[in-house]
């Protein structure tokens, strides 16, 4: 017999992720990161790729992830040029609410897995997010 009503299946990561790894973005909230990096001691600088230096958390460099007039190649070309000026940095990616996405050419999670690079989704609920998994720390 054919089932009628659609599979139950969840949308989002069903198990977080103790430890973002280079090419395995996470995502987290803003005080979510700043309490997990602190656990953690993290020593690297940390920039945060936003549509406005306003919107940049704690000490975090920014870098822009929009720019007026900038196509996105451009903003492609400078995410590389950081890449290669900051080799063990990590990069933090805003997407809360209200934050205009990065304008890149490359889709943004292919882009940010050949970075190699260990990188932060910042979203204002983690737990909504299905792209990414949560990144949580165990006690």
């Amino acid at each position: 017999m054919r089932r009628k009503e659609p599979l139950d299946v969840a949308k989002t990561w069903e198990y977080p992720v103790p430890m973002p790894m280079p090419g395995r973005p996470v995502c987290c909230t803003e005080a979510e990161a700043l309490d997990q990096l602190e656990r953690l001691g993290v020593t690297e600088r940390i920039f945060l790729w936003t549509d406005a230096e306003r919107r940049t958390i704690s000490d975090w460099g920014f870098l822009a992830s929009v720019r007026q007039g900038v196509p996105p190649i451009g903003i492609e070309a400078e995410l590389n040029a950081w890449l290669t000026q900051y080799p063990t940095a990590w990069l933090a990616v805003d997407l809360r609410d209200g934050v205009i996405p990065p304008s890149t050419q490359t889709p943004l999670n292919e882009l940010l897995e050949a970075s190699k690079r260990n990188v932060l989704i910042i979203v204002s609920s983690s737990s909504d997010n299905e792209d990414w998994p949560q990144w949580k720390l165990p006690f």
